[in-house]
């Protein structure tokens, strides 16, 4: 029976997660490897830092991080060395695990269990003949509208009596919570500073007055001009698809006022989104017409692009 064989593969199919803007915003400063040593060095309790060596930092990204482990949490994963001084065991690393959250999540445990349990398992395939996995500890930078009201531990998932919580694994995720009501000081590296302050405000009222005032008078901080203007376009990027208290008429006049020449700059970020979208348009039309079917010569004829990049698109949609 054909029918049912197409609604069962209709079925298996999964919904894509799409990323939000949020993380999107914390993947861009905090693959900044300075950035993310302040978060570590400010916001981890002192007894990790004093046990890490964080110039030995690294981001971890296709070299571990595998397909399936990227659909589990929007994620950034690093990996430290222990300081040999304080440990006897030479070249032993440890795992640091940020998530981002913009509202509660009652089962966020359960997704860095998951998560913990696959990092083991390729680790342990990579490394052949390991005796002992890498401790992983996992981190979530939450800017909710409340505050985290959900327990930290993973044996707060089970209700269960005490003689049965031993066969229960636990573990505790650290929490840094920047919402509008939280009084966590906000320190570390300027790009850094500009992140959280940015998220921490990003749905209040206050959030023009702390761009003008707080925000973006930190960007004269960055001695590195294409730094600048780098993670200024992803910031307004942010801000353009997020702020709902701020008009972008209000936002591209905020950064004329601040910035030397900065309507000139708006101008200019402005034309590379409108570029981007451009190629979104195309993206879709061949989409669209290798779903219709149309072989890959007509679809050249209409889009104008060349095979290959026609070709690089199919291949994109099968990934997908």
């Amino acid at each position: 029976m054909p029918e049912t064989k197409e609604i069962k593969k209709t079925a298996r199919k999964k919904p894509v997660k799409k990323r939000s803007k949020h993380d999107q915003l914390v993947k861009n400063f905090l693959s900044d490897k300075a950035t993310a040593k302040s978060l570590f060095l400010e916001y981890l309790p002192p007894e990790i830092v004093n046990l890490i060596d964080l110039n030995t930092l690294k981001i971890c990204k296709d070299t571990f991080i595998d397909k399936k482990l990227a659909n589990y949490l929007s994620d950034i994963l690093y990996q430290v060395n222990l300081r040999p001084e304080v440990i006897d065991h030479p070249g032993l690393f440890i795992y640091l695990l940020i998530d981002h959250k913009s509202e509660e999540e009652w089962f966020i445990s359960f997704q860095f269990l998951k998560y913990k349990v696959r990092a083991w398992e390729l680790y342990l395939k990579q490394n052949k003949g390991a005796k002992y996995l890498p401790v992983i500890i996992p981190m979530v930078i939450y800017h909710g509208p409340q505050e985290w009201r959900v327990d930290t531990r993973f044996i707060s998932l089970f209700k269960a009596p005490e003689y049965l919580k031993e066969y229960i694994p636990d573990f505790e995720y650290k929490l840094f919570s920047f919402s509008p009501g939280s009084d966590v000081e906000i320190k570390g590296e300027v790009l850094l500073r500009i992140l959280l302050t940015t998220l921490k405000y990003i749905s209040t009222p206050e959030l023009s007055d702390k761009l003008r005032k707080e925000i973006f008078p930190l960007f004269n901080e960055i001695k590195d001009k294409t730094k600048v203007i780098e993670y200024l376009e992803s910031l307004l990027r942010y801000l353009t698809e997020s702020a709902r208290n701020l008009p972008v008429r209000e936002l591209h006049k905020s950064v004329s006022q601040f910035f030397e020449k900065g309507g000139d700059l708006m101008a200019t970020i402005a034309e590379k989104w409108k570029e981007e979208g451009k190629e979104e348009g195309i993206e879709k039309v061949v989409k669209n017409s290798l779903e219709a079917g149309l072989p890959i010569k007509t679809i050249k004829k209409i889009t104008g692009l060349p095979l290959k990049e026609i070709n690089r698109l199919k291949e994109k949609m099968v990934h997908v």
